[in-house]
């Protein structure tokens, strides 16, 4: 049984780095038999294992993973709980949409940073209320920024006055964030905003994330 279970890590980790450099698009089409027995590792009773495990699922990028990904959101280890979230926004099934939404309001901060970067990914607009009110409303600076980078993943130009806000949020990371969501949805009506921001933000970061999307809108 070792020597099986070694043998099918060795080999998932072939693909999943050949997943990762993008090639191979044939072995995207169909998952590998190894998949499975990979998939049955997220109920290891090894920690590291289900870390492994969920990132590894991730980056193959099957979406047969999805249903035991959406379970391992409710594993005991919060970083297991993020890495299957982050999985679930590569893969991109919109079946997880809900249950991460579910998730949201009893994760941790950090997981919830995972899970709206994931919604946004998805790209599915039933996100879009869940990412709005983060952003609007959470404690988190961080989490905050995420749901600014979740928006512009999204895409929707229903978020662009949300973002607008956003660019006098009082943590850089948000305001960063937004910058690029906007320079992403290419807002026109948010010039002005970032102008202002690309003039006086006190982060150099900052002003350099406003120009660059000011550039872009201008160049539409």
């Amino acid at each position: 049984m070792f020597i099986r279970k070694v043998k099918v890590l060795r080999s998932v980790a072939c693909l999943a780095l050949a997943a990762a450099f993008g090639a191979g698009a044939a072995e995207k089409k169909e998952p590998p038999q190894d998949i499975y027995y990979l998939i049955e590792l997220l109920e290891s009773p090894d920690v590291q294992e289900r870390r492994s495990t969920a990132q590894t699922l991730g980056v193959m990028g099957f979406d047969v993973a999805t249903p035991a990904l959406v379970a391992a959101l409710d594993d005991n280890d919060a970083k297991v709980q993020l890495l299957a979230a982050e999985a679930l926004g590569r893969i991109g099934d919109k079946r997880a949409v809900e249950p991460l939404i579910e998730k949201l309001p009893y994760a941790e901060a950090n997981v919830r940073r995972f899970i709206l970067g994931a919604l946004g990914k998805i790209g599915d607009e039933r996100a879009l209320a869940p990412l709005m009110e983060a952003l609007a409303n959470e404690s988190e600076g961080d989490v905050r920024a995420s749901a600014a980078y979740g928006l512009g993943e999204l895409g929707n130009a229903a978020a662009t006055d949300a973002l607008i806000a956003a660019l006098g949020d009082d943590y850089e990371w948000v305001r960063y964030e937004a910058c690029g969501a906007l320079r992403k949805l290419k807002a026109y009506g948010a010039r002005a905003a970032l102008s202002r921001v690309a003039a006086s933000d006190e982060y150099e970061q900052v002003r350099k994330a406003a120009a660059k999307a000011l550039e872009v809108i201008s160049g539409d």
